[in-house]
């Protein structure tokens, strides 16, 4: 009798413990619920809201575009899809070619070799033309108004290292373009190729860096021609003469008594026999550039000098 007692004491404060968690559970969550923050309410309250019209996702009645915009490989690659090499290059080729068309007038195009007349429509400085075989020496001739005008500067007259092909500014012309004097003076500079053996034909040699060239007996002898045209006509002159010298040696005059004189010495310091007869009165050219074969110091040339025979 005392165990069935004891049993439904045990049973009726169970019953009633369970009621009582209930009751602290939701009280609980109650308490929680009403300690939310004001913006948080808010921001409940808000999202229940209904959404703006311009956010509604369209009705059924509504047509979808037939197609998506075209979007390139570029901007439509993602990390699970990457753009390919050939994607790239495609886009870009096509990329340039719609920029060459849109902007014709923009892209600048160099004249053809040899087109003085073209040449001087650019830099009304330009007088004449130089090539030399088997050299990239293929270039504009200008005159400054002064011979150093050119020492640092290119051909659209900007800043150059490498500068120009360019003429002594004593140098006379005609009325119809033809040079008069008797030693016509061109320079160029040779950053690149001042040491033996010196290089033959490299493409960085820029200028008139490849005219070391002749400092090889064979090169010489395989090219022993120079043109130079001129608004008058293309001309062509015969090597008679290659030597290295310090500035001491005063090559560069244009005309009067001297330029005999220049002709009879530069023909006795050339490292190469020439079998090339020249007057005191011929019309020469001296190519003059930059070397380093005599040993440190920036006072030493190397010469090349041609007579004009047509």
């Amino acid at each position: 009798m005392r165990n069935k007692a004891s049993l439904a004491v045990i049973v009726v404060a169970i019953i009633a413990g369970g009621w009582g968690l209930v009751a602290a559970v939701t009280s609980g969550s109650g308490i929680e619920r009403h300690s939310l923050s004001d913006s948080s309410a808010k921001e409940s309250s808000s999202e229940a809201q209904e959404p703006d019209k311009d956010q509604q996702e369209p009705s059924s009645s509504e047509e979808a575009p037939s197609e998506q915009p075209a979007i390139d490989a570029i901007a439509g690659a993602t990390r699970f899809e990457p753009v390919t090499a050939e994607q790239m290059y495609k886009v870009l080729d096509d990329r340039a070619k719609k920029y060459k068309e849109n902007n014709k007038s923009d892209v600048f195009t160099p004249p053809p070799a040899g087109d003085i007349a073209a040449w001087k429509k650019i830099n009304s400085d330009v007088v004449g033309w130089i090539t030399v075989s088997n050299t990239n020496i293929n270039y504009p001739v200008v005159i400054g108004a002064n011979t150093a005008y050119y020492t640092s500067r290119g051909y659209y007259k900007e800043a150059s290292r490498n500068g120009v092909i360019w003429l002594d500014s004593d140098t006379k012309f005609g009325t119809n373009g033809a040079i008069t004097s008797q030693n016509a003076v061109i320079y160029g500079h040779n950053w690149t190729n001042c040491w033996r053996p010196v290089r033959i034909g490299n493409p960085n040699d820029v200028m008139l860096a490849q005219l070391a060239a002749y400092d090889n007996a064979e090169f010489a002898a395989a090219n022993p021609y120079i043109r130079l045209a001129t608004s008058d006509g293309d001309h062509l002159y015969e090597i008679f003469t290659v030597f290295y010298t310090d500035l001491s040696f005063g090559y560069n005059y244009a005309d009067g008594s001297r330029v005999p004189g220049i002709i009879s010495k530069a023909k006795g310091l050339s490292i190469h026999k020439f079998n090339v007869p020249v007057s005191s009165t011929d019309k020469i050219i001296t190519l003059s550039t930059c070397t380093r074969i005599l040993g440190p110091g920036d006072n030493q040339r190397f010469v090349v000098m041609a007579k004009k025979i047509s």
